[in-house]
């Protein structure tokens, strides 16, 4: 599970840097806060195009060369855009190089958990995994006080390569998987649902994705000092480590309760939004970023978990789909968030956050209605 972790931690770290440090790489680079959300977009659109393809090689290669290997392609991609991006298309294609690692690591880690842990514990595990994603962006937040202000922003990107070498040392040696069960018992009837259930993931991933990488430049824009709001975006990151820690272990005690547990959360995300479309940069504001990270962003590896449990004949397939609206809306999410930041303003994009959230929140809960009603018609569902 750490090895897991500090790998996806490894994986995702140029996305978030891109964003915590848009304002330098944009005065650097020439670009506005468009292109920032542009770039951040690229490297989930790299994670959703090759997300398949990664999976395929995974299948072939096994989970300790998976993880080995996508760590390493990430930091191969981080030393490129700290040794070579000179303009904004340089970067953005350093970042779907990077994103395209996210496949080997996530399909790795998903395999090495599923031979090493119990169904019992897969909320926790799931929950660890998925809390190295804010564990990225509270780097990002730091790197801006204790690097980037100092040898400026191209060494945080070096210093994020480096995390490499310890993936490599953490990641032990693991057996092949066993081949996926072919029961294929209901799977039909399950799609629809869970495609569904996607849809209310990308929606939340969208907008929570959005706030954590272009957190920094908004509240930037309110008045806050670079540093403080690294250090903001830090805290609310930390927020999100605790509550997907916390709502994984409380998903294991309470697995048919995750739909619930989802939409509270990103409902409470919403309430963050608001808070920061309506208020200056002041108390409420501080209380809406950890409501929107530390909330709003807090669910993904329920998502996994609730997804994996209903598919359960299927796995691989159900969690690819959670996959696919993660990367979905991880590449609409920052680039629609900085396309209305630039348009109208900070505040309207908060706002189309807060809406997103609530959309999200509404798909999930329709998507566990949708399973029951099949169910209550006699259709093997498994949520049951």
């Amino acid at each position: 599970m750490v090895a897991g972790s500090v790998a996806l931690t490894t994986t995702v770290v140029p996305a978030f840097l891109t964003g915590a440090l848009s304002g330098r790489i944009g005065d650097d680079l020439g670009f506005g806060g468009g292109g920032a959300g542009a770039a951040v977009a690229a490297f989930f659109v790299g994670a959703g195009i090759f997300a398949v393809p990664m999976g395929r090689v995974t299948e072939r290669i096994g989970p300790t060369r998976a993880l080995r290997a996508g760590a390493l392609v990430s930091a191969a991609a981080a030393l490129g855009i700290a040794a070579f991006a000179s303009s904004l298309w340089q970067l953005v294609v350093l970042l779907i190089v990077a994103g395209s690692a996210v496949g080997l690591v996530d399909t790795g880690a998903a395999r090495a958990f599923g031979d090493s842990v119990p169904s019992t514990r897969h909320g926790i595990a799931f929950g660890a995994k998925e809390a190295s994603v804010p564990a990225a962006s509270l780097a990002a937040g730091l790197s801006i006080p204790i690097l980037a202000e100092q040898l400026g922003w191209r060494s945080a990107f070096v210093a994020g390569a480096l995390l490499a070498p310890l993936v490599w040392v953490l990641v032990p040696r693991l057996a092949a998987d066993r081949p996926p069960s072919r029961d294929g018992r209901g799977g039909d009837s399950r799609r629809g649902p869970l495609v569904l259930f996607a849809g209310g993931v990308a929606l939340g991933v969208g907008a929570a994705t959005a706030a954590s990488t272009l957190l920094v430049p908004a509240i930037e824009d309110r008045g806050w000092d670079e540093a403080d709001a690294g250090l903001l975006l830090a805290v609310a990151s930390s927020a999100s480590i605790a509550v997907r820690l916390a709502a994984g272990s409380r998903g294991d005690r309470r697995p048919l309760s995750t739909w619930a547990m989802v939409a509270t959360l990103l409902t409470v995300g919403a309430g963050g939004a608001v808070l920061l479309a309506t208020t200056s940069a002041g108390p409420a504001g501080v209380l809406g970023a950890i409501a929107v990270i530390g909330g709003g962003w807090g669910w993904t590896g329920l998502a996994f978990q609730t997804a994996v449990r209903v598919g359960r004949d299927r796995p691989a397939a159900a969690a690819g789909l959670v996959l696919t609206g993660l990367s979905v809306g991880g590449a609409v999410g920052p680039a629609a968030f900085g396309a209305i930041a630039s348009a109208l303003s900070y505040s309207a994009a908060w706002a189309a956050a807060a809406a997103a959230l609530l959309g999200g929140a509404a798909a999930i809960l329709a998507s566990k209605h949708w399973l029951e009603s099949g169910s209550a018609r006699g259709q093997p569902t498994g949520a049951r």
